[in-house]
């Protein structure tokens, strides 16, 4: 960025007056500043302040060069990931990007106005034999979920528009895929009861489940054992031990969880409450 003209002078006259061939020349002391000593007016200051401008201007010049370099790279290369998921994100449902542009105008409009008209508060890209899918989502009652069959039509005509050329980008904007488990969990009789309940009236275990599921990072990696140890730190859980989880697109066809796996959606979501088949057996100590 170009320093000012006066930030340029006081460089210059800075290093003027600490010469000390200048100094013994002029008879100025090794403390005296510039302004003390020379006027505004003097040869010496209008001299050093026509440098300067030149300098200042050849530097701006040099800015204005860099930002057209960089722009002319920006449009050459290819986009990240991240850089389609930031796209996504900065979608604004109802508004006409700027012509020939990847951007809109915002001008006149408040933070808050902004904000409401973005309703992708979630996205994740991922690259697949060439393709990359846009995995996005919204948010109802603070949790993510579907757009609407309207937006999905605007949000993909906006990545059309934007997206680099020749890229093949598929957008999937799918309900929350469906998880179940099966578990056994040995339990403190002094903090929970046979079904899992609380002497306050919660349920803690099923609590723990629900609350992992729903707060694991968007397109997130599930692990079993990250489970486990979620369930491990929950009050009156003693052992928690995991016999099955399973994921399933459409409610219909399961599949069984081998450590860990990936939402195609983007989330997970506890449907039913059969869904958690808990067994809970009172922990008891063996002596032997």
């Amino acid at each position: 960025m170009a320093r000012t003209i006066s930030e340029i002078k006081k460089e210059i006259t800075d290093r003027f007056m600490s010469d000390r061939n200048i100094q013994r020349k002029y008879g100025f002391l090794e403390s005296a500043t510039f302004e003390e000593t020379f006027s505004k007016v003097s040869i010496e200051s209008i001299m050093f302040f026509c440098v300067a401008a030149c300098v200042w201007t050849l530097e701006v010049l040099f800015d204005y060069h860099k930002a057209e370099i960089t722009t002319i790279i920006d449009e050459l290369k290819p986009h990240s990931l991240r850089w389609y998921v930031s796209k996504a994100k900065n979608f604004m449902l109802g508004k006409m990007l700027v012509e020939d542009t990847d951007y809109y105008d915002v001008a006149g409009m408040t933070d808050e106005q902004i904000e409401s008209l973005k309703i992708i508060k979630y996205a994740a890209a991922v690259e697949v034999s060439g393709v990359v899918y846009l995995k996005i989502a919204t948010t109802k009652n603070d949790t993510p979920a579907q757009i609407s069959s309207i937006e999905l039509d605007a949000f993909t005509a906006y990545i059309k528009e934007v997206k680099d050329a020749g890229v093949v980008v598929e957008v999937v904007n799918e309900p929350a895929e469906y998880f179940r488990l099966k578990m056994t969990i040995y339990y403190n009789p002094m903090i929970l009861d046979g079904t899992g309940q609380s002497f306050q009236a919660t349920f803690p275990v099923r609590e723990t489940i629900n609350a992992f599921i729903a707060n694991l990072p968007f397109n997130g990696e599930y692990r079993n054992v990250a489970l486990v140890d979620a369930l491990q730190q929950t009050e009156g859980v003693v052992i928690p031990e995991l016999h099955l989880a399973e994921t399933s697109l459409d409610g219909k066809i399961w599949e069984a969880v081998e450590a860990k796996t990936t939402p195609h959606s983007g989330y997970y979501k506890v449907y039913a409450d059969n869904h958690l088949d808990i067994t809970f057996i009172p922990y008891e100590t063996i002596s032997r």
